[in-house]
């Protein structure tokens, strides 16, 4: 990309912070036949932001997540048609597509109370609660099913999630920031909370005074509130330009067979939309979108600010601003 035309991204965009009030923006861009490019705007800590800061993924774990199926499926160790009850205590008419597709009919999130002493446990105990609706007859985005994968994914492998995710999906591509928080020890939680260690600080959006309050404590409350769990579905961390080389390094073939097994437009962890494949990733504090083409721009936000609002405003000004990218 030109000086010039990062010029007028970096005038669009930084336009519309002032607009929108969000505390700062991380974005990373490609287009077809051209080399990436990686942004940062605003500021944290009264310092500029740094675009290859990392940030909790959120939601954005789970494609991480189904690409990890995807391999296995073409290397012939399963089928996405498989029963999870192979591996898992569940419903034997719950598939490894159903999960994937949250189309299970397990709740969105694990029962309140629910406690347990390993995430194997927890899930267990939750299978064991009555479906919300038969496998396969609805739609119902389930954190509880991708946690389920989870637990599917280290009995084929005998690797943890993020060990595997890491080795098979992540080195090949020369991706070094992707950790989980809720396998840090203590200490390196609290340096992460702190702002001692290098980190997206989320910023929650207090309706009352109109501003935004850094969030400190986030690793350290997630890894007391889910006991080590969220690995597959929320608690990775990774920067934004490593997060789009990911993105990009799903394969033609790859693409065609989330798209064959969508249904609502939700294929195996992703969203059809946007002539591409999308997915979103909320948390307490950050606001962060995806987007990857076969052709044309594809792109990774990360926005510190849990104001919806402000967040769909500078969403739709970064989707014009990367549109026109000639």
């Amino acid at each position: 990309m030109s000086a010039f035309n990062q010029q007028a991204l970096d005038t669009r965009l930084e336009r519309a912070l002032r607009e929108t009030r969000v505390p700062g923006l991380i974005l990373a861009v490609a287009q077809s036949g051209k080399p990436p490019l990686a942004r940062a705007y605003g500021l944290q800590d009264g310092k500029p932001m740094e675009p290859t800061l990392p940030a909790m993924l959120c939601s954005l774990c789970k494609p991480l997540t189904a690409q990890a199926f995807l391999v296995l499926v073409q290397e012939g160790k399963l089928r996405l048609s498989d029963p999870a009850d192979r591996w898992l205590p569940c419903d034997p008419r719950i598939t490894l597509l159903h999960l994937l597709t949250h189309r299970s009919g397990l709740p969105a999130k694990f029962p309140e109370g629910l406690r347990a002493p390993t995430e194997a446990e927890r899930v267990k105990q939750a299978l064991t609660e009555p479906l919300l609706s038969a496998p396969g007859a609805s739609f119902l985005y389930s954190n509880v099913g991708y946690q389920a994968l989870g637990r599917v994914l280290e009995s084929v492998t005998g690797q943890r999630p993020d060990k595997f995710i890491q080795t098979r999906l992540l080195e090949p591509l020369g991706i070094r920031s992707y950790f989980v928080a809720t396998y840090l020890s203590p200490t390196e939680q609290k340096r992460y909370d702190s702002g001692a260690a290098s980190l997206l600080t989320p910023q929650r959006f207090d309706k009352a005074t109109g501003r935004h309050v850094p969030v400190r404590d986030r690793f350290a409350s997630l890894a007391r509130d889910a006991w080590g769990g969220s690995d597959v579905c929320g608690a990775g961390c990774m920067s934004a330009p490593d997060f789009l080389k990911f993105m990009l390094s799903v394969t033609p073939a790859q693409r065609q067979l989330i798209r064959r097994n969508a249904t609502e437009s939700y294929g195996p962890g992703w969203m059809l939309q946007g002539g591409g494949l999308a997915h979103t990733g909320t948390g307490s504090g950050e606001t962060h979108y995806a987007l990857t083409r076969e052709s044309g721009v594809s792109y990774v936000c990360f926005i510190p600010s849990s104001n919806d609002t402000a967040c769909e405003k500078l969403l739709a000004a970064i989707q014009s601003a990367v549109k026109y990218l000639p």
